[in-house]
């Protein structure tokens, strides 16, 4: 059985900007689509951001960021409902999330 290395074997002929725009291409097909929420998982996830937020437990929040699923573990400082922004600490440092790219929350 005649077994192929794929596009491994051919990299070695490659000029390396054609290697590193393959690459490129690689990962942005590994990209998934923002996930559609329904009104009911919106307002459980608001749901319990107000309530990790009002008891200020350490929660794990997965958010969509640029085609991959990102998971940020940390407390919950500010709800700021006019920018539409959470305020996560975490041991990095705060990060601040915009509502649209919340996917799960976890207390």
């Amino acid at each position: 059985m005649l077994r192929d290395r794929g596009n491994i074997k051919w990299t070695s002929l490659m000029l390396p900007e054609h290697v590193e725009e393959l690459k490129k291409l690689w990962s942005e097909n590994e990209k998934e689509p923002m996930p559609i929420l329904d009104e009911q998982e919106l307002m459980e996830l608001n749901q319990k951001c107000k309530i990790a937020y009002d008891q200020q437990q350490t929660v794990l929040i997965t958010v969509h960021e640029d085609g991959v699923r990102k998971t940020l573990e940390g407390t919950i400082k500010k709800m700021d409902q006019h920018q539409q922004l959470i305020h996560l600490t975490t041991s990095e440092g705060i990060h601040k999330i915009p509502y649209q790219r919340l996917i799960y929350i976890e207390i």
